[in-house]
C-alpha cells in the first residue's frame, strides 16, 4: 500500500509524543510541579534548540560570504555590506533567545524550580525538527 511510510510516520510522531508527555508527567510528579508550567519550559528549550540551529546556519552562511569577499578581494566596507543583513538576522535570533531564556528563568522562579530541574525537562522532540 502507498499509506506505509506515512503510517509508520505518523507511528513515530505518535510515539515520540506519548514518551515526551510520559516523561514530562514523570518529572513533574518527581518535583511536583505542574505539568503545564514544565510543558511551557519544555516548548521553549525546543523553540531555542530550533533557533540555535537556524542561528549556526545563519553564522555557516555569513562565513562563506565572507570567504567569498576575502577570494575577490572584495572585503571592504562596500563589499562587507552584503553581509549586514546575515549580522542582523544572527542578532535578531540571539535577541529571541535571550527573550525565550528569560522567559524560562520567570517560571523557573515561580515555580520555584531549580536549574538543575529545568534542565532535566525533554525537549519536545517531534516539534525540534519540524520546520516552521
Amino acid at each position: 500500500m502507498e499509506n506505509k511510510p506515512f503510517d509508520k510516520f505518523s507511528q513515530a510522531v505518535s510515539s515520540a509524543a506519548q514518551k515526551f508527555g510520559e516523561s514530562l508527567g514523570q518529572l513533574a510528579q518527581k518535583i511536583g510541579k505542574e505539568t503545564e508550567k514544565l510543558a511551557r519550559i519544555a516548548s521553549l528549550k525546543t523553540e531555542i534548540f530550533r533557533i540555535q540551529n537556524e542561528r549556526r546556519g545563519k553564522v555557516e552562511l555569513l562565513g562563506e560570504k565572507v570567504i567569498k569577499l576575502y577570494k575577490e578581494n572584495n572585503l571592504t566596507p562596500e563589499g562587507f555590506e552584503s553581509c549586514t543583513e546575515t549580522i542582523r538576522q544572527i542578532l535578531g535570533m540571539e535577541e529571541e533567545i535571550s527573550k525565550k531564556n528569560i522567559e524560562i528563568k520567570k517560571i523557573q522562579e515561580e515555580e520555584k524550580i531549580t536549574d538543575e530541574e529545568v534542565a532535566e525537562i525533554p525537549i519536545d522532540e517531534k516539534s525540534s525538527t519540524v520546520d516552521k
